[in-house]
């Protein structure tokens, strides 16, 4: 790989604002991983223990069976069990061969330890997905007879 965890991390919108002694300590605490299409990496439901971001490749989003969005380059996802230690929320599928940054709890933990302005766009992220999903079950839910 020529690009190094910590030039990757700072291609990402959520860490892009991080100091380059905050990107290298994010980056000393995420791990490299590859998955082919069709991988599923979060199932809804089961306990989620990991933080993800795609440095390259697609995810399909799935909540309660349906087809939510598409994650791309950049996106991350599993925050949610990483800061109530619950179930995941969404089921996630590679739609593509996909690279990804990987952290366990105490992995993620430590990085949002590390940074306030991480964990702020971490929690914002989390209200902008949450009120795109209550506002597609309106919409779902009037659209029935």
């Amino acid at each position: 790989m020529s690009a190094s965890k910590t030039d990757l991390l700072s291609r990402v919108p959520l860490f892009a604002q991080l100091t380059k002694h905050d990107l290298e300590f994010v980056a000393s605490r995420a791990d490299e991983v590859e998955a082919p299409a069709g991988q599923v990496l979060t199932t809804q439901g089961r306990l989620g223990d990991s933080f993800y971001v795609l440095l390259a490749g697609e995810a399909d989003v799935e909540i309660d069976g349906k087809p939510r969005r598409t994650l791309k380059t950049g996106d991350f996802f599993g925050e949610i069990s990483m800061l109530d230690r619950g179930l995941a929320t969404a089921t996630i599928t590679t739609k593509t061969h996909t690279r990804l940054l990987v952290m366990s709890h105490a992995q993620f933990r430590d990085a949002i330890k590390s940074s306030d302005g991480l964990l702020v766009k971490v929690l914002a992220t989390m209200g902008e997905r949450l009120r795109a999903d209550t506002a597609a079950q309106g919409r779902a839910g009037r659209g029935k007879t």
